[in-house]
């Protein structure tokens, strides 16, 4: 409580953030990192809601560009769940600093690949009660997805106020997976409002597109997406598949008992993957692919060796050790409590469908919607269907593109102001920890407005 105090003493000076206040964020040096930082790092907290009594105050982290930040892209990172960190896109996706996650020990390493060699990233850890962001009100915590929106907004309003050097620059929104919804309701509330933010364009990696359509949460449409993905992996076989499609219909919402043991069998056969990565060594315990997983057969994969898919146990020590949180100036965990991977909210997915959102969106900005092809929690034939289901005519479509000369995945170019789809081969629900080096040549073409 102590530190709510604090920072309620000094909403004044918050809410006329200049320049000069903010270099209170500058990142000095990190615990664990003995070599000069990659390039100017900020952190700390800005509030987004001087409306009323009580504050939510979000923690961000900048990683300047490495090449010119005075004109360089300014690029905004959202990790979904609802309720992941984008600590998590920072060490073990695009940040230039890097957690080694073959161990549970603590080691930092250099990211060659880091989004940040020609951009400025802003890791936003969105809403509060997510990771290091936090409210003096508990009932800030009960939230969804237009409130998300309107916060994350107010952010970028205080963040260009603070760091005007940025507010001219190109800017850019991407993130994965529920950051599918954060994104485009965002870019929304940009493009509706009288802002002056320098918004470019939309990156989407492995994303819903609402809560009742697509291949997320209980859309008529997710669980035959996600059957077909899995068919499609040899995963069932022909037979099963071709018993519930003639005999269910895949129109799996409105199902008797025949067809709830059918999708029992299909659960028996793949409670053992992981659902973010299909080929990946390790299950997940609580596996909900599409049910309740079979309990016995988890118990008895783990006593054939198959290990349990997490966040890195190093992570997770690093975020909570007391030297780190006052290193990056976010508040101390007898203050505030651990910083979590993702933490469980009080969310309401109130955002039904963007489908009727896109289209004015794609008219304004430019879009790119990818998927890795081994990522059965939002599978990339979900993202195809509904990206070729908008109607744009194509300009090419679905052809190989390569990095270095070797074929990387699929592309579907549409004629809409360059609307694009994209997959990357042997990549899973986070591209970038999966394929450093080809999203990396994604995001950079995307940013120069090069095709891929």
């Amino acid at each position: 409580m102590h530190c709510l105090l604090r920072t309620l003493a000094a909403m004044a000076a918050l809410f006329h953030l200049t320049f000069s206040a903010i270099v209170k964020h500058e990142v000095k040096s990190l615990p664990g990192w003995d070599l000069p930082l990659p390039s100017r790092q900020y952190s700390g907290y800005l509030p987004v809601d001087a409306a009323t009594k009580h504050y939510r105050f979000l923690h961000y982290w900048v990683s300047e560009s490495m090449s010119n930040p005075a004109t360089d892209p300014v690029v905004l990172w959202l990790t979904g769940g609802p309720g992941c960190s984008s600590m998590a896109g920072y060490f073990l996706e695009m940040g230039p600093i890097l957690m080694n996650t073959s161990t549970s020990d603590v080691q930092l390493l250099a990211n060659p690949y880091t989004w940040n060699q020609n951009a400025t990233l802003i890791f936003l850890e969105s809403p509060a009660g997510v990771g290091f962001s936090y409210s003096t009100n508990k009932a800030d915590y009960i939230t969804n997805d237009t409130m998300t929106a309107e916060d994350n907004f107010r952010f970028l309003v205080n963040f260009f106020a603070a760091y005007p050097e940025y507010a001219t620059n190109d800017f850019y929104i991407s993130g994965e997976s529920y950051a599918g919804i954060y994104i485009p309701t965002l870019a929304e509330v940009i493009r509706t409002s009288k802002s002056n933010i320098n918004l470019k364009g939309l990156l989407v990696g492995n994303g819903c597109v609402g809560n009742k359509v697509g291949g997320c949460g209980d859309s008529e449409q997710s669980v035959p997406i996600k059957i077909k993905f899995v068919y499609g992996h040899g995963l069932i076989s022909e037979g099963i598949f071709s018993e519930l499609q003639d005999r269910c219909g895949l129109k799996l919402n409105e199902i008797g008992v025949y067809c709830k043991e059918m999708l029992e069998t299909v659960d028996v056969r793949t409670n053992f993957i992981n659902v973010y990565d299909i080929y990946a060594p390790c299950i997940q315990s609580d596996s909900d692919i599409f049910w309740t997983a079979a309990t016995e057969h988890v118990r008895r994969l783990r006593d054939l060796g198959f290990t349990e898919c997490g966040a890195p146990g190093g992570l997770l020590k690093y975020m909570n050790q007391p030297d780190v949180r006052a290193a990056i100036h976010v508040e101390s965990a007898a203050e505030l409590g651990d910083w979590k991977f993702c933490a469980k909210l009080n969310y309401t997915g109130n955002v039904d469908s963007l489908l009727g959102v896109y289209p004015d969106l794609i008219a304004k900005y430019r879009v790119l919607i990818y998927s890795g092809d081994v990522d059965a929690c939002v599978p990339y034939t979900g993202s195809e269907e509904w990206t070729s289901g908008l109607g744009y005519d194509f300009g090419v479509g679905w052809r190989p593109w390569d990095v270095n000369g070797r074929p990387v995945g699929y592309v579907t170019e549409y004629k809409a102001n360059g609307f694009t789809f994209a997959t990357l081969r042997g990549a899973g629900h986070q591209v970038p920890l999966y394929k450093p080096m080809e999203s990396l040549a994604m995001f950079q073409r995307f940013l120069a407005n090069v095709p891929l």
